[in-house]
């Protein structure tokens, strides 16, 4: 059982090496802080007169203090003024019901606050153009969105691809005036700023924050040379995600014209007719996607998801193509998935950054955590290395990833697979490529099972098809993937940067 500071420092205060105890047992992840905060009664009564603990929890209080007292204290001056002074009025659209499109010619692509975190956003529903809604959701190049419903305070800076999606109403729009808008995302992104718009949230089940919240943030502005440099840092980054997404959709499309394969349409898949209704003033009611299957074909299986068409038809395709079709365990030396293991987590110095299955789509892994170097036995089973290509396998099934030389020798969860490439025989790009295409993703949820949890194996992963293309144009597809994985994980360091820089500026 972990120690608390209070538990240690009665049994240890007054014996020799004290410090050095303590030390000893904070990295190896026995002693642990119980939050404790102090306030004044006159404090309850301030503002909107709260009574939840959070609000006074001592994260936001440290970050008042640093945005308040860090400046005066060394004589600065520094000026500090709420958000609502520093941008156009912040707004949501508001609740509403959802009107999608059957096509996209109808509508305009639309997400939700988790999936406009997304480095390579994508969206299957189409908000109708014949509503109101689509221009009040449609959002703008250096806009600042915020979520405000269920985990929220995440920020995103709005570039070119996601200025083409209609945004959910979860997320506050946020447009700055008179200071860079790179500065303020950098702050609102940091520690300090985070706490302190996390700190207004409410609700019970599911935490809320609305425009008043965060419109009352303190900003605290440095002098103007800094806030550009973190400025253009922020746009670095978020031009070299640009920049990894353009080398994404060059290698998709050349990897469809190589391998000689269309762009799927499930309009191809071979689902029985619908029977003809009769005409009735009543409206019409969906009739449901059946088909049939071969006993020969059931393989042991009876989920009705394992013998849905869609896969089968990708696989056809795919023999239509220009290349004989391989199972991707002959490409790959090995595909793995971690034993399940209990987590030992410490501060950032004293362990190896912890990669989780809901970080492989995040534009910027968020609440990274570490494991203990000394104390989590055989750490080495989990550990990943550059080159391997990474698979959710548990939960939501099928997000890819590929290790670059920056999350080189991370550890990763056993929620994710390992597919460690065969060079002679498979480019580790080329086989992200692949997966990441319909006709990788519709084979690998077919192969999925579990009642709650969806689950996938090693087993299954390998049974995958996939066009045995010759490696000279595996590896033209598949360096432009190692380009873009590398710019998008360039991208996080830099904006990391920004985020310490102000961090440690307002720390001092």
């Amino acid at each position: 059982m972990p120690l608390t500071n209070g538990i240690y420092d009665s049994v240890f205060r007054g014996t020799s090496q004290h410090e050095e105890r303590r030390q000893n047992f904070v990295k190896s992840g026995w002693l642990v802080s119980i939050p404790l905060s102090i306030i004044r009664a006159h404090q309850l009564l301030q503002g909107e007169q709260r009574l939840d603990a959070e609000y006074y929890a001592a994260k936001a209080i440290a970050a008042t203090r640093a945005v308040y007292e860090g400046g005066a204290a060394y004589g600065t001056g520094r000026e500090v003024k709420p958000l609502k002074e520093l941008t156009r009025p912040i707004y949501y659209p508001g609740r509403f019901k959802r009107i999608y499109a059957k096509t996209k010619t109808d509508g305009k692509p639309f997400l939700t606050a988790s999936e406009m975190l997304h480095f390579r956003p994508i969206s299957e529903e189409f908000l109708a153009n014949n509503t109101n809604y689509v221009d009040k959701c449609s959002v703008e190049p250096n806009w600042i969105l915020v979520t405000r419903s269920g985990t929220v305070g995440r920020c995103v800076l709005v570039g070119k691809r996601l200025s083409q999606f209609a945004i959910s109403d979860d997320a506050l729009r946020v447009q700055a005036n008179d200071v860079p808008v790179g500065y303020i995302y950098s702050y609102l992104s940091s520690w300090i700023g985070q706490a302190l718009i996390v700190k207004d949230q409410y609700g019970a089940a599911i935490k809320h924050l609305e425009p008043h919240h965060l419109a009352g943030v303190p900003i605290p502005l440095v002098d103007k040379k800094t806030q550009q440099d973190i400025h253009n840092q922020i746009l670095k980054a978020y031009k070299l995600r640009d920049e990894a997404n353009d080398l994404l959709d060059e290698a998709d499309e050349l990897l469809h014209r190589e391998l000689g394969l269309p762009i799927f349409d499930e309009s191809l898949v071979p689902y029985l007719p619908e029977p003809k209704q009769e005409k009735t003033n009543r409206p019409s009611i969906p009739h449901p996607r059946a088909f049939t299957a071969n006993a020969n074909e059931l393989n042991n299986r009876f989920d009705g998801s394992y013998h849905v068409p869609i896969a089968k038809t990708a696989i056809r395709l795919m023999k239509d193509g220009k290349y004989e079709l391989a199972l991707l365990e002959n490409l790959a030396k090995d595909i793995i998935v971690a034993p399940r293991f209990k987590r030992i987590y410490v501060a950032k110095e004293y362990g190896i950054p912890f990669l989780q299955g809901s970080h492989l789509p995040q534009m910027r892994p968020t609440d990274i955590k570490y494991l203990s170097v000394s104390q989590q036995a055989n750490i080495e089973r989990w550990i990943i290395e550059k080159g391997w290509v990474l698979v959710t396998c548990s939960g939501t099934i099928g997000r890819i990833g590929l290790v670059s030389s920056r999350r080189d020798k991370w550890a990763a969860s056993q929620h994710i697979l390992r597919i460690l490439p065969d060079y002679l025989k498979g480019h580790p790009g080329y086989i992200a490529a692949f997966l990441s295409t319909p006709y990788g993703q519709h084979q690998i949820i077919s192969k999925t099972y579990g009642g709650v949890i969806d689950e996938i194996t090693a087993e299954d992963t390998g049974k995958i098809w996939i066009p045995d293309a010759p490696i000279k144009i595996q590896e033209r597809i598949g360096e432009l993937v190692v380009s873009a994985y590398e710019k998008k994980d360039e991208a996080s360091e830099v904006e990391e940067d920004a985020i310490r820089r102000i961090e440690t500026i307002l720390q001092k």
